[in-house]
């Protein structure tokens, strides 16, 4: 007969999450915290530890463990107290007592608006349509923040999720409010006003699919980020962005980076044309060209006055002199600008 004791060799307990992490804070962690956070579950059964419990989990690398921690108490999940003990937070009971807080006015009293039937519904529809009836209760504040305070219709309301959506930060509070705030700065509450937003959108998604086939790359949150500041900021279109992609091809491997730095110099010189960027790029050609035969030049007479055994003063001359652009840059940007020169000869016909 199997010992008793022998069963405490196998690992078939159970880990009881609250289902509030997973749908409110999860999506917003790190995978090290995320990680971290199962395994003081696992261990600790929602009991406190020490950092050095945490840095003998091994699993996270020891000089990651304290930003993961970091990260952690700083989303609400634990509390640090004394000599570097750290406690969980009940989450369910923090979720319970801010919808408390929520229903309630300043005197203690329920808060009750004559258009509360219309609010519940569109509630009910965002709940189900973006959080498949999962819905945490932060976001039933946000939508009563944006139709209250923002005065924001519910049609405003209801295109804000579904840009959080496209976004992928439906599921981050901060991130969300954040997007409720900049539409009601941009005067984004009535349908009307939503036009531009639709034009925006329109522009980002075409943008987006470009950026995807050109690069050959599944986008991540950085890149979506990115594009939207392109877009929104820069005012670029997919025909500036594509200009953008060629005038990078000189690199073995185009990096979104990359493109937002062109696109930056262009919009700092005023050139978001196609037209305005080709003369921008033309410049910058011929003084890297220029740079060039300036360095020759130096080389050259390094190497003559070498031979001859002449020293030649360096002293008022670059130490690291910047690099020109390769062969290859030149014979894309040229073949770029080759393409406006034949329309002014046409124009000029």
């Amino acid at each position: 007969m199997v010992s008793p004791d022998v069963y405490s060799e196998l690992l078939i307990s159970d880990t009881l999450v609250p289902d509030i992490f997973i749908v409110r804070y999860l999506p917003a962690l790190s995978k090290d915290a995320v990680a971290l956070y199962l395994w003081t579950r696992m261990t600790y059964k929602g009991g406190s530890f020490t950092l050095k419990e945490a840095f003998d989990f091994g699993l996270i690398p020891e000089e990651d463990i304290k930003t993961a921690l970091a990260e952690l108490v700083s989303a609400g999940v634990l509390i640090r107290g004394d000599k570097d003990v750290f406690e969980p937070v009940d989450l369910k009971k923090t979720e319970v007592i801010e919808f408390l807080n929520i229903r309630t006015d300043l005197d203690g009293e329920p808060v009750m608006r004559s258009d509360e039937k219309s609010r519940n519904l569109l509630a009910k529809s965002v709940n189900k349509t973006f959080y498949q009836g999962r819905m945490p209760n932060q976001f039933y504040k946000l939508i009563d923040k944006c139709l209250y305070e923002y005065k924001f219709e519910s049609q405003v309301v209801y295109a804000l999720f579904e840009e959080g959506k496209e976004l992928r930060v439906q599921y981050i509070v901060p991130k969300m409010y954040d997007l409720a705030a900049t539409w009601y700065e941009k005067g984004y509450t009535s349908t009307e006003a939503l036009k531009d937003y639709y034009e925006l959108r329109g522009r980002r998604d075409e943008v987006t699919k470009l950026v995807g086939r050109m690069l050959h790359k599944h986008l991540n949150e950085i890149d979506y980020e990115r594009i939207n500041k392109w877009t929104g900021m820069y005012g670029a279109d997919a025909a500036i962005v594509e200009y953008a992609i060629r005038v990078n091809d000189w690199r073995n491997s185009i990096r979104p980076v990359d493109i937002e730095q062109t696109l930056k110099e262009w919009f700092d010189a005023g050139a978001m044309k196609i037209d305005k960027a080709a003369v921008f790029e033309a410049e910058r050609h011929k003084e890297n060209k220029a740079k060039a035969s300036r360095n020759k030049g130096r080389t050259n007479v390094r190497k003559s006055g070498k031979e001859a055994g002449i020293t030649v003063d360096k002293s008022g001359e670059d130490k690291d002199p910047p690099k020109p652009q390769s062969a290859d840059a030149h014979a894309v940007h040229d073949s770029i600008l080759d393409m406006f020169a034949e329309d002014d000869d046409e124009d000029d016909n």
